[in-house]
Formats: C-alpha cells, sequence, structure tokens
C-alpha cells in the first residue's frame, strides 16, 4: 500500500513538472534527486561528508551542461573531476603513512558520478529536446517514466504471486525470471497506452522492441543496484520514498535506460 500511495503523491507532480512548468523545473528536480541518490551512494560506500563536495559539483555540472545541450563539454567535466578528486586524495595522504583506503574511496566518489551524474543527466537532455513532433520532450519523457513504472511494477507483483525461479539469488535473492515476464509485459501494455493516448507519432514497430530493450536494460541496472547494496550490506539504499526505499531504488532502472531513449530519440526525430 506504501508503493502505491508514493506512487499517487509524487506523479502528478512529475507529470505537472513536464506538461505545464517550464523544463527548467523539471531539470531543477532532477537535479536535487541526483543529489540525494548520490548522499545514498556515498553512504553506502562509506565516503565521509568532508570528501562529497566535489562529487556533488560534478552531478550539479554535469545536469547543467546536458540542459544546454552541450554534451561535447561533458567530456571536460569529467576529466576535470578526475584530476580534482586525485589532487583531493593526495592532499589528503599526504602525511598518512597507510595509503590502503585511497584506492576505494577514489572508486567510490568516481564512480558516484558516473552513475549518478553522466547517466542521470540525460534526463535533463530529454527535457529539453526539440522537433517539429508538438511537445516531444514532454512525450519522450512521459513514455520513459510510464514504460519503466509499468516494468517495475509488473516484476514486483508478477514476482510476488507466481514467483518461483530465482533469477540472481546471490546478488538478489527477491528476483524472478516470472517477475522478469511480469514486467516486459508491463513495458509492452505501457507502449501501447502511450501510442493510443498522448504519443500517436511513436511507431508500435520501433516502441516495441525499445520498450523489451528498455525492459533488459532496467532488470540490468536493478541487478547492479542491488549488487552495490549487497555489497555495503544493506537492504536500502535509504528510506526517503515509503514502500520503496530510497532514491537510488528507484533509480536504478531509470539511470541506466536514460541514455537509451535519449539516443533513440536524436536517431528518430533530430
Amino acid at each position: 500500500m506504501a508503493r502505491v500511495l508514493t506512487a499517487i503523491v509524487l506523479l502528478p507532480i512529475l507529470m505537472g513538472a513536464l506538461w505545464i512548468a517550464p523544463p527548467i523545473v523539471f531539470v531543477g528536480m532532477v537535479g536535487g534527486a541526483l543529489l540525494l541518490g548520490l548522499r545514498e551512494f556515498h553512504h553506502l560506500g562509506g565516503v565521509e561528508t568532508s570528501d562529497r563536495w566535489i562529487g556533488m559539483g560534478a552531478v550539479i555540472t554535469l545536469v547543467g551542461v546536458f540542459f544546454l545541450g552541450r554534451l561535447e563539454w561533458v567530456g571536460a567535466v569529467l576529466a576535470l573531476f578526475v584530476v580534482v578528486e586525485f589532487l583531493q586524495t593526495l592532499w589528503r595522504q599526504r602525511h598518512q603513512e597507510d595509503h590502503g583506503r585511497a584506492l576505494s574511496g577514489l572508486g567510490v566518489r568516481l564512480t558516484a558520478v558516473l552513475y549518478l551524474g553522466l547517466l542521470g543527466g540525460f534526463l535533463s537532455a530529454l527535457r529539453v529536446i526539440e522537433s517539429e513532433v508538438p511537445s516531444l520532450s514532454a512525450k519522450l519523457l512521459t513514455f520513459f517514466f510510464l514504460v519503466v513504472f509499468a516494468g517495475d511494477t509488473g516484476a514486483y507483483y508478477t514476482g510476488r504471486t507466481l514467483g518461483r525461479h530465482k533469477l540472481a539469488p546471490r546478488i538478489s535473492p527477491g528476483k524472478t525470471w516470472e517477475g522478469v515476464a511480469g514486467g516486459l509485459l508491463g513495458n509492452l501494455v505501457a507502449v501501447v497506452v502511450s501510442r493510443g493516448t498522448f504519443f500517436p507519432e511513436l511507431p508500435l514497430r520501433e516502441a516495441l522492441p525499445l520498450a523489451m530493450l528498455m525492459g533488459g536494460v532496467g532488470v540490468t541496472g536493478d541487478l547492479c543496484e542491488s549488487m552495490i547494496k549487497r555489497g555495503a550490506r544493506a537492504k536500502d539504499a535509504g528510506g526517503l520514498l515509503p514502500g520503496h526505499g530510497g532514491l537510488l531504488d528507484r533509480f536504478d532502472s531509470l539511470l541506466f535506460n536514460a541514455p537509451v531513449l535519449y539516443y533513440y530519440a536524436v536517431s528518430r526525430w533530430l
């Protein structure tokens, strides 16, 4: 029930940001959510509070770069971030004899920005896509969230009721192959609903394979996030969303799929 109530509260806000508010509102929401997700990732990885600011700045900068449509700047931002993180670690380690945690700390902080800032930045880029298709960015993102959430919901309830065969028991004991099938069915239903209601420009011959791809990518993202939590010996990434866990627990499928939809949209309409 908590999962349903959370969705009832958040979905109207999300749809309003996509269809009514200017793009900066949605991008601001994305930036804030990514920072909260970064905080959860840092917590899982044992990153000290004093070491988190550079990563936070990098995530916000990446969101802004994607919002401005300057994807050619992404490499420069990441290169600068890597150098600054190494310099910070070097500065902190200069008087210490034991450097055993330097590499692991760097790995967590670098991965966190790539995971949240780079992948999440494509959500910002999707919001500012323009073409001759009316409201294309709003349609794309509504389609995106509908497909991902329908897949997650189908997988969750199918797995709970029919799940028998474990998908990856050592990583995520609760996930089953039956749940995967239910999730893929949910993805396909979402495509048909999207095509018949708000997105008639979306060809079914392309959208159905796209939804299957997004379903498979979403499962992979979910398993990767479960792997991170298992490595940190945590059940959930956080407790911000009742019934869902933390933001990372909701972002797993979204983050892996954001570049997929972006490059599909660019190849299809731009």
